[in-house]
């Protein structure tokens, strides 16, 4: 009878972790299913802007790591107490100013780190784009196989506030100066170099001259 309790239980316990696998693969599918659909609604909106970064027949020079769950890192917001305007050099020459709004701490591999949030200083003042986060960064992956002047996320006060923090690098995409000249693109602070590649999000556009 013994034998037979441990049985059961031992084919229990592998059932679970079957279900429990099957899980997560099917929660893995909806969610590369997602961000294959959010890729293409961006690749769209470069050659669809106004200003037109890159042209329509330029998208099939737009590259990207595999879509891969590792890089949806939860985090621990930190808010700035006294945020002050600083001015953020661009790679044009412009200067820019923004407010440092928040700081959030991440592991990744078993490596802590932090990065910090923007706010853009004017916009704030006209009253646009306040719920809007800006998260310039670079990483070891740049001048390689990422552009070389590191990538941009954005993020938002009210997901925030609404899901908890949650940064996703598969949703880090290039400045429109890596696509051509033209552009005030922002120069990632140091605070937001990190030593370690990033896998993940863009890659480097390489169209032939």
């Amino acid at each position: 009878m013994y034998h037979f309790q441990v049985v059961r239980l031992t084919l229990l316990v592998f059932f679970l972790m079957f279900l429990a696998g099957s899980i997560q693969a099917v929660n893995d599918s909806s969610y590369i299913s997602e961000m294959e659909k959010y890729r293409g609604r961006f690749v769209q909106s470069l050659w669809q802007s106004e200003r037109e970064p890159i042209q329509i027949d330029d998208t099939v020079y737009l590259d990207f790591f595999p879509i891969s769950k590792k890089y949806k890192l939860p985090c621990k917001f930190i808010q700035e107490d006294e945020p002050k305007p600083f001015e953020m050099a661009t790679y044009s020459g412009q200067i820019q100013h923004y407010i440092k709004y928040g700081t959030i701490e991440l592991v990744l591999d078993d490596i802590p780190f932090s990065l910090e949030l923007y706010q853009n200083y004017e916009a704030i003042r006209s009253g646009a784009f306040a719920d809007y986060l800006f998260l310039p960064f670079k990483d070891a992956t740049n001048a390689e196989t990422t552009y070389g002047g590191g990538r941009y996320l954005n993020m938002s006060i009210s997901d925030i506030r609404r899901e908890g923090c949650y940064v996703d690098f598969n949703l880090a995409y290039n400045p429109w100066c890596a696509y051509r000249m033209g552009f005030n693109c922002p120069i990632p602070p140091r605070a937001n170099h990190l030593e370690f590649p990033i896998k993940a999000g863009e890659k480097t556009f390489r169209k032939p001259e």
